[in-house]
Formats: C-alpha cells, sequence, structure tokens
C-alpha cells in the first residue's frame, strides 16, 4: 500500500502526453519481462547531474537518487537520432496518472527538470525550495545546454520510504509494470523502414496490444 504515493509535479498538466524514446532491445526487455527500469542518477553520462557535491553536505539522499527519463516531445528530431542511430527506435506515449501504476513506489516524484545557466543560481533555487519536491530537487537540475529534450524525469530515493525494500549495490532498479495498461502509443522511428513498421506491428499484436504502431510523420511531406 503506498505510504504517500507518486508525487506529479502541478506544472504537469493531466491531459498531456509523456514520451519515451528508446532502442528496440530496450522496448523488447520491457514487454517480455514487464518491468521499467530506474537506474542511479550519478551513474548516468553526464557528470553534471546532481551537482550538489560540491556545497555542504546537506543533501543526503543524492548517492541513493534513482530515476528514468522522460520528455514532453513527441516529435523531436534531435531525440530521435540521439536515442536511434540505427533508425530503429521505438517511441512509447503515455499519460502522468499512468506512472501510478508503477508498483512497489511508495514515494516518489514525476517532474519537469529545472534547466539552468547559472550553477549558483540554480543552487539557491534548490535551496529555497519546498515541500516534497525538494526531497528530489538535486535529482531534477540540468544544464541549459540540454534544453530542446523537454525532459521530465521519475525519481525515487532507493530506500524503504520510498520503495518495498532498498537495493543493495545496483546501479539499476527493476519496478513490475503492466506495459498494456502503460502504455496509450506505440511510434515507430520516422526513418524506418516500411518492413520494420510492419514487424514491430506483428510483435505487438503477438504480445496482444490493442494499440497499432504507427510510423512516425516527422519527416512526412505532409508536415509542410
Amino acid at each position: 500500500m503506498n505510504t504517500y504515493g507518486l508525487i506529479v509535479d502541478k506544472s504537469i498538466k493531466k491531459n498531456i502526453k509523456i514520451y519515451r524514446y528508446m532502442t528496440l532491445g530496450k522496448f523488447m526487455c520491457m514487454m517480455e519481462k514487464q518491468e521499467i527500469y530506474l537506474t542511479k542518477i550519478k551513474s548516468w553520462e553526464d557528470k553534471w547531474e546532481i551537482p550538489t557535491d560540491e556545497i555542504e553536505n546537506k543533501y543526503l539522499h543524492d548517492n541513493d537518487l534513482y530515476g528514468q527519463c522522460w520528455s514532453l516531445e513527441g516529435t523531436s528530431d534531435a531525440l530521435w537520432k540521439i536515442y536511434s542511430s540505427n533508425k530503429e527506435g521505438i517511441l512509447i506515449e503515455t499519460s502522468p496518472e499512468k506512472f501510478k501504476l508503477i508498483s512497489d513506489i511508495k514515494f516518489g516524484i514525476l517532474s519537469p527538470v529545472i534547466y539552468y545557466n547559472d550553477l549558483e543560481k540554480a543552487l539557491l533555487q534548490l535551496k529555497n525550495m519546498k515541500g516534497d519536491k525538494a526531497i528530489f530537487g538535486s535529482g531534477l537540475l540540468k544544464r541549459s545546454a540540454f534544453k530542446h529534450e523537454n525532459e521530465v524525469r521519475l525519481i525515487v530515493i532507493n530506500n524503504e520510504r520510498c520503495l518495498d525494500k532498498k537495493y543493495e549495490n545496483c546501479t539499476h532498479i527493476n519496478l513490475k509494470i503492466d506495459p498494456f495498461k502503460f502504455i496509450e502509443g506505440i511510434i515507430v522511428d520516422p526513418r524506418a523502414s516500411d518492413w520494420y513498421l510492419e514487424a514491430i506491428k506483428l510483435y505487438c499484436l503477438r504480445l496482444g496490444f490493442n494499440i497499432i504502431p504507427i510510423k512516425s510523420d516527422l519527416y512526412s511531406p505532409g508536415d509542410f
């Protein structure tokens, strides 16, 4: 039973869609294992994540922050090229309230990141943050060079207050999810071949999806 529940930041409207770009392998893993994974934020490639190490040891949970990146952008050329270099990527679409279907999260947050140019000002904003969001705030700071990603993060702390148990010595946490209830749309890379789109359609049909995958029309002449 959720003690606190997943907090959806008030800036995220209920009727919007949230997207995650992923490789085919990660999509298949999610489907076959019916799991969603969160990664230790300090292990992410960008070493500017969680920049609070340089200030007083106030943020005691920083080393235990785990997250997953989503986006409010469903038609991003840059994100397709970043997450789908082989032109076979998958984009899944869902709604904010659906994140509450993820099992074992007793306390966490779904929130847009806070983009900054001036780290000192960003840390001051973090220091003045109030309420439950302040607990996860240091995992929401991101340099403005990545602003085009329009990122939303799902964040928890790896402890028994936020999860059903504390996971020891791991960079990833796998949590159960019913993808058939969670996913509302499946979109294939706009550069993908027609045969690939048909293969994804057959795969999703075999799994039991009612959703029919579509190909992104990002590069369609009809967009002009």
